[in-house]
């Protein structure tokens, strides 16, 4: 379970370096985030189905709505598959 977790705080991590380095070029001039939203968006019109209802769409969803400013909707999509991953990883273990 500890390299699961470990596993999981990474992909956690790099999501976040994302928004991090968006915020850091908008808020230096260096780029304009709203092409970045309108990127991600793009990114998600031509999801593969296979990929759909998946990590990369939350992922995708929730790198879009940052750079377009929107406010939190709750929870966030990534972090409720998160936790259905946990929960079933959980159930497996002996």
């Amino acid at each position: 379970m500890r390299e699961f977790d470990t596993l999981l705080e990474t992909l956690a991590g790099l999501a976040a370096a994302n928004i991090v380095m968006v915020e850091t070029l908008h808020e230096r001039g260096v780029v304009d985030k709203s092409h970045f939203a309108h990127a991600f968006g793009r990114a998600l019109d031509t999801l593969s189905p296979e990929h759909r209802g998946g990590m990369i769409e939350h992922v995708l969803r929730n790198l879009r709505d940052r750079c377009m400013n929107l406010p939190p909707r709750g929870s966030s999509d990534a972090l409720d598959w998160l936790e259905k991953i946990v929960a079933a990883s959980a159930r497996r273990e002996p």
